[in-house]
């Protein structure tokens, strides 16, 4: 008895508690003998057209992101619907922790489509997309360590962790192409699970048919163009600004911030990233001789445009959808739960 009433507070404390000491360690880290004067005097270089040239980057960017999101979709639901479901989806992991804006997507797009997608097809697209992100930010990263260091090391991890993500996306063609094989491989194999053959294999069944898109390389291939390109305006918000604050600026470093700041902002941390995408910018900065303060002016810029446009953008989504955000946080927050039942 005292372990069922113990469990609940434990995993809410899994959920919440340690994302929000991740965040608040980042934040401690990146404050830690900070000269607030020079950052403010990092803050007076930037003109407001600098500003509006770094939201026209981001707002570009997320166009192409939701033609990313249209693409692996095959093209069921309208545009602008995936576009909208994606900055909902964004407005929710920022006031919302337990990243919940993924379900809230899903949710969204599976009623705007009038069920043309299932919930899986939908979950799919944005699993494919986070697939598609890790291996362009290896790339990326790859291509920066080139010139960051001469020592084999670091380049044999960023090697083995993108050998080890295409071996996946390999294996995910292969068994979305030969779904009923895999399936039927599987439930020969773990016959003797009833955890296996009830929950696992028919879920497993229902993403591996969400993941069609992988069995049509050509959709594939333009996915991962265009997001490459997506990927290519976030390092344009650094280059403008690193311009105007740093001294002497180097061109690949935005290649190598945007990407750093890009992973640690997938660690469980508080809504929004707060604070763990600072510690990225920083660190990475910090990584080719750039001082703490001018380097945390150019994280606070983007990241604040990162949350301000997706949340305005979101409310719009709200507004035109006729969607309530209560009644949607409900909704994901029941699929959340649902899924984790089923594992």
């Amino acid at each position: 008895m005292p372990a069922a009433t113990t469990k609940p507070g434990f995993n809410r404390f899994l959920k919440i508690g340690i994302p929000l000491l991740v965040s608040a360690l980042a934040i401690w880290l990146v404050l830690r003998q900070l000269d607030f004067g020079a950052v403010a005097n990092a803050f007076r270089l930037l003109s407001p057209g600098s500003i509006a040239l770094i939201v026209l980057c981001f707002s570009a960017g997320a166009l192409l992101r939701a033609v990313t999101c249209w693409i692996l979709l095959g093209g069921k639901l309208k545009y602008s619907d995936v576009f909208w479901g994606m900055n909902l989806g964004y407005l929710l992991n920022t006031i919302i922790p337990l990243r919940l804006g993924e379900f809230g997507r899903a949710a969204f797009l599976t009623e705007r489509g009038e069920h043309q997608v299932s919930y899986m097809e939908v979950f799919a697209s944005i699993v494919g997309e986070r697939l598609l992100d890790l291996l362009v930010g290896f790339s990326y990263l790859l291509f920066c360590l080139l010139f960051l260091i001469e020592n084999a090391t670091l380049n044999r991890i960023a090697g083995i962790g993108t050998l080890v993500l295409i071996l996946a996306i390999i294996l995910i063609f292969y068994a979305t192409r030969n779904r009923k094989k895999v399936v039927l491989w599987l439930e020969g194999r773990f016959s003797k699970s009833r955890f296996m053959k009830e929950k696992f294999i028919p879920w497993f069944e229902q993403l591996l048919t969400g993941f069609q898109y992988f069995a049509k390389p050509g959709r594939f291939f333009l996915a991962f163009a265009i997001l490459i390109v997506s990927w290519s305006f976030s390092m344009l918000e650094y280059f403008i600004l690193q311009e105007i604050i740093l001294t002497d600026p180097v061109w690949w470093w935005p290649m190598l911030v945007n990407t750093a700041s890009a992973f640690l902002n997938a660690l469980p941390s508080a809504p929004g990233g707060l604070g763990v995408f600072e510690a990225g910018t920083v660190g990475a900065y910090a990584l080719v001789g750039v001082e703490k303060e001018p380097s945390l002016a150019i994280a606070l810029v983007v990241h604040s445009v990162q949350i301000i446009i997706p949340a305005i953008l979101g409310v719009i989504a709200l507004i035109i959808s006729g969607q309530n955000l209560g009644s949607l946080i409900n909704k994901a927050t029941k699929i959340r739960q649902k899924k984790e039942a089923q594992q």
